[in-house]
């Protein structure tokens, strides 16, 4: 098996035709059937269906897929790494962000680190902590900035500081004059909550069992902007973090108390693997930005 082999299944893959892998590979049809043919003979599977208008991958194939992925990312890496040790920041460098961390400081720090690394070409997204896990582990991502639950056998997850969740409602509601809020208060006002995969609905759902509280959710939704749009113009409420109102006027926040909901949030990191020069100093930017706001 060769490393071509696996360049080119990985491109039928993605493109789902031999047709447009050949011309994207630049090499001829027949050259990259009888490639993939090689491929399949020395695995003693079929890899993929050959329908008449596209190639899908088999059951075997979406398998081999996900390890071809982390060993193309390894093999990458690698060469990064050759090219770091002679002081060369260069590339791609994907990286994963929740949703309030885009009212935050990390603005700031994107900014700078591309003023200071033109190489380098940044791709951060907003994702779930499930999909941040299942893309750092495959290698399609480089770190990720998440609400940390602490280490686990894939993935180390470093600190940055400790976050406490609020109420958000409008500053017209009855209650937006108040500087705290009991959490046993949150009985008596209509929330809305994000959809069960995202960690702060998680979290949330695993404090209010622990504290005995039901509360009063009358909508979830997957997007933090439509949540605080339609609490801006009702009196419903929801807990998130204090940072995304920072950006948007007509909210207010009100501290919980009694107890406090606190998470950690965290650089997150694939525990095998080596981490690229680019996600190192990015790393840094942003615990240094992090730690010189938490320290005042």
């Amino acid at each position: 098996m060769e490393l071509r082999h696996l360049r080119y299944f990985i491109a039928i893959s993605e493109l789902k035709s031999f047709t447009r892998a050949a011309e994207y590979l630049h090499i001829s049809q027949p050259t990259l059937s009888h490639q993939i043919k090689q491929l399949e003979t020395e695995l003693g599977e079929p890899l993929l269906d050959r329908l008449p208008r596209r190639a899908e991958l088999n059951a075997a194939g979406t398998v081999f897929k996900t390890y071809c992925m982390r060993m193309l990312k390894e093999l990458d890496d690698g060469v990064q790494a050759i090219g770091d040790l002679k002081g060369l920041v260069r590339g791609t460098l994907r990286m994963a962000l929740f949703h309030s961390y885009t009212s935050s400081l990390l603005g700031p720090v994107l900014a700078e680190f591309a003023l200071r690394y033109p190489g380098v070409r940044v791709i951060a997204r907003i994702s779930p902590r499930s999909e941040m896990e299942r893309d750092l582990l495959d290698g399609a991502l480089d770190l990720a900035i998440a609400y940390g639950s602490g280490d686990t056998d894939h993935f180390v997850s470093e600190t940055l500081f400790n976050e406490e969740l609020v109420l958000i409602v409008s500053d017209s509601n009855s209650l937006a004059k108040r500087a705290s809020l009991p959490m046993r208060e949150l009985a008596n006002v209509g929330l809305i909550m994000l959809t069960d995969e995202f960690a702060a609905r998680e979290y949330m759902t695993h404090f209010f069992e622990r504290e005995k509280i039901t509360p009063h959710i009358v909508m979830e939704m997957n997007a933090v902007a439509t949540i605080l749009s339609t609490v801006r113009r009702s009196t419903l409420g929801t807990v998130l973090s204090e940072g995304v109102v920072e950006n948007n006027s007509g909210l207010r926040a009100i501290r919980l108390v009694r107890p406090s909901p606190k998470r950690a949030c965290a650089i997150l990191w694939r525990r095998r693997g080596s981490r690229q020069a680019a996600a190192v100093r990015m790393a840094d930017m942003i615990r240094a930005a992090y730690h010189d706001v938490h320290k005042r």
